[in-house]
């Protein structure tokens, strides 16, 4: 889920809820562009957006999220007649000496797609400190057959800085290496944005770009954007 993977920091929410009893959680969101590692998903337009999580005290988690999505076969962004992408992902999470753990497999599902390339598994492994005025994450992602190509990694490294009581700098940066160049050229993709949260309700806006896309930005999907998005957790 690109919430879910979104955020290298998501080792250190985890391992906290690793630390309660078991319990389900549920999240919608409302977006103003979908975008996944600096490429958007919806062609620049919005996304409704949710899902529900279940994590256990032993560390275990599992959970599905959804997002709606738009395809165009001139551009790199295409799933070939699907609207929805559903992701499923299980793992575990702890802390070992202070550092937060997480390990886990993503699956990226595109129902009615007229490819079933698209259809992805992702696995991934990560740590996350709280240093108190600073967290940060790092997590090593791979895919075995990314979207129809051979091998993809992905490094995501994350930090969060509290600025007020209530507002929360992101500064993130991401690196995709793939093994083939069927798939397109290996490329960065960074954001920073700001947080908050009013009456339970998450607030975030963010810029976010990508550097070295050596053919391009055909329609303009993975030029800097800023993107506001309304949360809620329940």
């Amino acid at each position: 889920m690109k919430i879910f993977s979104k955020t290298l920091i998501a080792g250190s929410v985890m391992m906290a809820s690793s630390m309660a009893a078991a319990e389900f959680t549920g999240n919608m969101a409302l977006t103003s562009d979908y975008v996944f590692r600096g490429y958007s998903q919806t062609q620049g337009d919005m996304a409704i957006q949710g899902g529900f999580d279940f994590s256990d005290k032993s560390g275990i988690y599992a959970g599905v999220w959804a997002s709606n999505v738009e395809s165009d076969p001139a551009a790199p962004v295409n799933y070939n007649s699907s609207s929805i992408e559903v992701d499923l992902y299980a793992g575990w999470s702890g802390e070992f000496n202070g550092i937060g753990i997480d390990a886990g497999i993503l699956h990226y599902e595109y129902p009615g797609t007229n490819t079933d390339t698209n259809n992805t598994d992702e696995y991934h492994i990560g740590i996350s400190k709280d240093f108190g005025s600073v967290s940060a994450g790092l997590t090593f992602n791979y895919s075995p057959d990314f979207y129809g190509a051979d091998d993809a990694v992905y490094w995501d490294l994350g930090l969060e800085i509290p600025l007020t009581k209530k507002i929360t700098a992101a500064i993130h940066y991401g690196v995709t290496d793939y093994d083939d160049d069927a798939r397109g050229d290996d490329y960065d993709d960074w954001s920073l944005g700001l947080s908050t949260e009013v009456n339970g309700v998450g607030l975030d806006l963010s810029y976010i770009d990508t550097s070295g896309v050596a053919a391009g930005c055909a329609d303009d999907v993975c030029d800097g954007r800023l993107v506001f998005t309304v949360s809620k957790e329940f």
